[in-house]
């Protein structure tokens, strides 16, 4: 176990649920309060921020903070935890300075690639993903082999956000550049090979954070949330007038010509839960804000269902629901298909507590087709972020799974870590497994089965 000098700040992106840790555990035979399913057996890893040394002033969650991932691994019923810093080469340079040299993101240069907001798997490879760099590659054990930039293959940076195609194996992204408005379609087959570099340009820089994909189309919305370092304050101003920009890009293109442009109204978002298609008439469902700001929260913020309709070039918007919620999931087998069910945290505020952006105080599952949603609460001071569905390896239909989280208890050093049944998501966990040292709230994850 590795400890490292512990410091603390009034900052909110650094205290409460987002307080980051200092040491770098590896605990096994953990308490377990209920049952394991049996069938689960593998890892789930969750990436996020956790800065070693202390920020400047400006630091902000969640665009901040080098990575920790924090790793459960599942067997015979029985966990064992791991977490680790992503060894970057700026961490490893303020390592050896022993203090901060990097800059947060809304502060004067430099700055750091942080490799701090999700995990994936892809072709044996376990990639530490963040939109402003280029992969770090870790293993098993979640240390850290070092960049992988696909042999020279990546232009400049990945999105932290690409989507696997359950059938096809193919990972798809989208890199942005504030600087240039540039936007990059990258695409890597099955083996790992990137096999598409399309360049293109936004019609303003904007942050594409995540995109939804179908059988046939990449769908990236360029929002109005603009950037521009040239002056003073928060670089990027919310500017309505512009409407949103959809890209609707093809899978097989090879130039920035293939790449079909729809405008329709003004909104933000960070997330998609998934996306289909059917003939001209494209459904993409999201999380929807009403506005951005770097200063102040949205007004609005509600699940959506927005269609696109490629023969008339219009975008239509539907609101499913008006509660807040975030980091939206699926089944992932039916990524980029017609799916039912989607899963989110969402915010629930309890009489007397505090919120934090990005926290959530419960989950719900929403029914696509009907509207239907069904909601796990979890006690009062605990909050969670990503819900990540895992498949039942016997299960035969589309909600046969769990739920995994981990959950921050404002009043205990320790951490939890929760398994709920998708089926039966308003019921009692099945297991929730008891972490020595609390999990700071974080941004995304995946499950890799053994």
């Amino acid at each position: 176990m590795s400890d490292f000098a512990p410091w603390s700040s009034g900052n909110p992106s650094l205290s409460g649920a987002y307080a980051p840790v200092f040491d770098e555990r590896d605990d096994t035979d953990l308490t377990v309060e209920g049952e394991i399913p049996p069938s689960l057996r593998g890892v789930f890893m969750r990436n996020g921020p956790n800065p070693q040394f202390e920020p400047d002033d400006r630091y902000a969650y969640p665009f901040d903070g080098t990575g920790m991932i924090h790793a459960i691994y599942i067997e015979n019923g029985r966990a064992r935890y791991r977490n680790r810093w992503v060894l970057t080469q700026e961490l490893l340079k303020e390592r050896a300075a022993g203090q901060r040299i990097y800059n947060s993101s809304f502060s004067a240069a430099p700055h750091a690639d942080l490799a701090n907001t999700n995990i994936v798997y892809h072709a044996g490879r376990y990639l530490a993903l963040y939109e402003g760099g280029v992969p770090y590659e870790v293993n098993r054990d979640i240390d850290t082999v070092g960049l992988f930039n696909y042999d020279g293959a990546l232009p400049n940076f990945m999105s932290a956000h690409p989507k696997l195609d359950p059938a096809t194996g193919e990972l798809l992204s989208l890199a942005y550049d504030l600087n240039t408005s540039g936007l990059t379609y990258l695409r890597a087959d099955k083996t790992g090979r990137i096999d598409r570099v399309v360049p293109f340009q936004a019609p303003w820089p904007a942050m594409v954070h995540d995109v939804a994909i179908t059988e046939r189309h990449v769908i990236a919305f360029i929002c109005p949330f603009v950037f521009d370092r040239s002056h003073q304050g928060p670089p990027g101003s919310w500017q309505p007038d512009k409407g949103t920009m959809v890209a609707v890009i093809p899978r097989d293109a090879r130039t920035a010509a293939d790449v079909k442009w729809i405008t329709g109204a003004p909104f933000f978002q960070f997330h998609t839960m998934n996306a289909f298609a059917e003939g001209n008439r494209i459904e993409v469902v999201a999380p929807w804000y009403d506005s951005f700001s770097l200063t102040a929260r949205s007004n609005r913020l509600e699940l959506h269902r927005l269609v696109i309709h490629t023969d008339t070039n219009t975008l239509e918007d539907q609101a499913l629901d008006d509660q807040a919620c975030e980091f939206s999931r699926i089944n992932e087998a039916y990524l980029g298909r017609r799916a039912r069910y989607g899963y989110v945290g969402l915010r629930d505020p309890r009489p007397g507590e505090a919120t934090q952006a990005g926290a959530f105080e419960a989950m719900a599952r929403y029914d696509l087709t009907t509207g239907q949603r069904v909601v796990h609460r979890f006690p009062a001071a605990m909050t969670v972020c990503e819900p990540v569905f895992v498949a039942d390896s016997g299960g035969r239909s589309e909600e046969d799974g769990f739920i995994f989280t981990f959950a921050h208890d404002a009043g205990s050093a320790g951490g939890r870590f929760v398994i709920l049944d998708a089926r039966h998501l308003a019921g009692a966990p099945l297991a929730v497994v008891h972490l020595p040292r609390r999990v700071p709230a974080g941004l995304h994850g995946s499950w890799i089965p053994a």
